[in-house]
């Protein structure tokens, strides 16, 4: 009976004892008010997101307000391009052919980049958008397309040729209208009234126009016409060349021949070949030239050919002078002189530059009745182009009041 109850009580003391056992294995029960280790996990995953979600948020607004702006820019940089453009257009429509701009932001910096029809709009659109409202910087790749030129699409027109001598005429070549063939026929028959064979001046209607030099080559060959007794004008529209051939008497004829075709020329784009001359003239050598100017330096050195004021009238010691000249002029006879005439800046340019030539002339004049050949000379006006001094002082006036004598290489 005792056995059998101490066996009960042992089976009943270990069975608690597994009980126990397994029961202390378990995880506590949490205090009150505390979370669970499994809460915090959740908790801290909770936060984690939350703040991934808050950053992800403002990179966006970030992003977002950041291209917003950059829209922004380029809308208003292309508008105040394409209002320029407009403008331009308005005069020239194929400038807005010929533009063609990008406009690209990246934060506050613009680029733009493309074609403008304009060349000064290369640096005037990065100038605009600078002037923008928020444009930190700007940069530019702007090239400049140029119009293609109608005259190069068009069939070349053949040179224009004219000739003459003997009192007769040719004319030689194309133009564009009946009406140009007429103006230079009749130019031809005015200086050439006895004959102008235009026969073979034929009008082709696809030659470019000669609108933009047909006057300067008319005066042209008026000048050459009415001073040449034999002669020719070569107008090459398609090289830009304007050539004139011919022999004057005189290097004075020669000169004024050729200041008065370039002036007509300059109102055009050609280039300006001179083929005027004069007869054959005595050798001399460059070393003449060198001396003989030498001589005419020390001369009138720290002197001025002395005239009446505001006349072309020598002094008494302006003749003088002038003697001691035409000695040194004397010893080199086949050296060509260019006599120049100078003035101060006081009264009106035309009236300096008149003076000026008259002086010159009267120098001229003097050397000649005392024995020179005329054809030696060339004079030359310049009114008070050309100063040596300052025109603030009466002593600096004085000696922009001049006659300067040059000698010639040809």
């Amino acid at each position: 009976m005792a056995k059998r109850k101490m066996a009960k009580r042992k089976k009943v003391s270990n069975r608690l004892q597994q009980i126990g056992g397994s029961e202390s294995r378990k995880t506590p029960p949490p205090m009150p008010g505390r979370p669970s280790d499994t809460q915090l996990v959740e908790l801290g995953m909770f936060i984690s997101a939350t703040l991934f979600g808050t950053v992800i948020l403002a990179v966006l607004a970030v992003i977002f307000g950041v291209k917003a702006i950059e829209n922004r820019l380029e809308t208003e940089a292309m508008n105040v391009i394409n209002a320029q453009v407009a403008a331009a257009s308005e005069e020239d429509p194929s400038v807005a052919t010929r533009t063609d701009v990008s406009v690209d932001a990246t934060a506050t910096d613009l680029r733009i980049r493309g074609t403008v029809g304009i060349e000064d709009h290369k640096l005037l659109f990065p100038e605009m958008v600078e002037r923008l409202e928020g444009v930190a910087g700007v940069t530019a790749e702007l090239e400049y397309l140029a119009p293609i030129s109608v005259d190069i699409l068009d069939v070349v027109a053949a040179p224009l040729t004219v000739t003459w001598g003997e009192g007769s005429a040719e004319i030689v070549g194309e133009v564009s209208s009946d009406g140009n063939r007429q103006l230079l026929v009749g130019t031809l028959e005015d200086l050439f009234p006895e004959k102008v064979d235009a026969d073979r001046l034929v009008v082709v209607d696809d030659v470019p126009s000669e609108r933009d030099w047909l006057s300067s080559a008319v005066g042209i060959i008026e000048i050459g016409g009415s001073g040449l007794d034999e002669g020719r004008v070569l107008i090459n529209a398609a090289e830009r060349l304007i050539q004139v051939s011919g022999e004057f008497e005189t290097r004075q004829e020669r000169s004024d021949a050729e200041e008065s075709v370039q002036a007509l020329i300059d109102a055009t784009t050609f280039d300006f070949i001179s083929g005027m001359s004069i007869p054959e003239q005595p050798a001399f050598t460059q070393e003449d030239v060198e001396e003989l100017q030498e001589s005419i330096d020390d001369l009138i050195e720290g002197k001025v050919v002395e005239f009446e004021l505001n006349s072309d009238q020598l002094t008494p010691v302006g003749t003088a002078l002038l003697d001691e000249i035409l000695a040194a002029l004397e010893q080199f006879p086949n050296v060509p002189i260019e006599i120049a005439g100078h003035t101060d800046n006081q009264g009106e340019d035309a009236a300096n530059l008149d003076l000026s030539e008259r002086r010159a002339q009267a120098a001229l004049d003097y050397f000649v009745s005392n024995g020179q050949d005329p054809a030696r000379f060339v004079v030359q006006g310049y009114g008070e182009e050309v100063p040596v001094a300052s025109n603030d002082t009466a002593d600096g006036r004085a000696r922009n009041r001049r006659i300067e004598f040059k000698a010639l290489e040809e």
